[in-house]
């Protein structure tokens, strides 16, 4: 029975991925930092590793007899550039040698879209083209690629793009949420007219569990997001719709965002926590959108995403209502 290695268990992308690995009889190794964080896997029949990415030996050890390696931790949010670039960059290829000492076979990593940077207008970013990150976290999450591809040498490796990836287990898009459902209100950014790839998490960790199966070239990047790109006023009233709540628009124009993030970033040096609309985050909410296209993963694999805008944004809505925060 193969074994695979999955990192960020405990988080969103993770612990869907330490499922769908387990729902397809692989053996399933969780690295974790803290054991007493393991929410969504407390009842799953897993091993575990505990360890931190900073730790070579951990790292080593948690990689002693895988035959895959699924790498979902990273960092979204941080006080400082060398934060970013520590985890999301240095680690990988601290990983990614760990793991071709232990004799790792393939390498899956989970980036993401802002590595790429965003689109211009309606022209989806493919794979071809050159990497323009506009933010530190995007330009770290392109150093983890980087470095993975010069640490990987003999082993194989998959590196996955998905853009701004909703369901359950997320709290990145509560805010949106609750704006909408309990005030009416959907912040309408700078000029209000980007549109933006999405995917739901299933379909992500579908992706992830095919790069770990997948026969034919390896080595490959793919762009992993829905046919349709999402038009967040549209979606918004989606989500008001579950409520039946009329929602209204708040303008937000670029320089109020930027003396938003500015004021955010001063407030997190001071508390020490990373602010979510930094201005690092508004540089990303600003540009003329992130679109990518999904052509060369539906071309190479016949990967079709399951679920639409709709059905995620439903799903999502239902976990938080669940959870008690809506």
């Amino acid at each position: 029975m193969k074994r695979v290695l999955i990192t960020g268990g405990t988080g969103f992308v993770g612990s869907h991925a330490v499922e769908a690995y387990l729902n397809a009889g692989w053996t399933v190794r969780a690295f974790i930092r803290d054991p007493n964080r393991l929410v969504w896997l407390s009842n799953l029949n897993i091993e575990t590793a505990v360890g931190k990415l900073s730790d070579r030996d951990s790292l080593k050890r948690a990689a002693e007899a895988c035959d895959t390696v699924v790498h979902c931790a990273g960092l979204t949010k941080a006080l400082h550039k060398e934060e970013f670039f520590r985890v999301n960059g240095d680690a990988v290829r601290d990983f990614a040698e760990a793991a071709r000492e232990q004799g790792v076979r393939r390498f899956i990593l989970c980036s993401s879209q802002a590595a790429a940077g965003p689109s211009c207008s309606e022209q989806p970013r493919t794979e071809a083209d050159e990497p323009a990150p506009v933010s530190v976290y995007g330009q770290s999450k392109l150093a983890g690629e980087s470095v993975l591809q010069e640490a990987a040498g003999d082993m194989e490796w998959v590196i996955l793009r998905p853009p701004a990836i909703i369901g359950p287990r997320d709290w990145q898009f509560l805010p949106l949420f609750k704006g909408i459902i309990k005030l009416g209100l959907y912040p309408k950014f700078g000029s209000g007219r980007q549109l933006y790839s999405f995917a739901s998490v299933f379909d992500v960790v579908k992706a992830l569990l095919m790069a770990g199966t997948y026969e034919g070239p390896v080595n490959q990047l793919y762009f992993v997001a829905h046919d349709e790109p999402v038009d967040w006023q549209i979606a918004s009233q989606e989500i008001a719709g579950y409520v039946n709540r009329r929602v209204r628009n708040l303008t937000l124009p670029a320089g109020l965002l930027d003396m938003i993030g500015t004021f955010n970033d001063a407030v997190a040096s001071v508390s020490g926590k990373p602010a979510l609309l930094s201005r690092e985050k508004v540089k990303e909410i600003l540009v003329s959108g992130w679109v990518c296209s999904n052509e060369k993963i539906k071309r190479d694999w016949k990967f079709e995403c399951d679920y639409d805008l709709r059905k995620t944004l439903r799903i999502t809505y239902d976990f938080y209502k669940s959870c008690g925060k809506l």
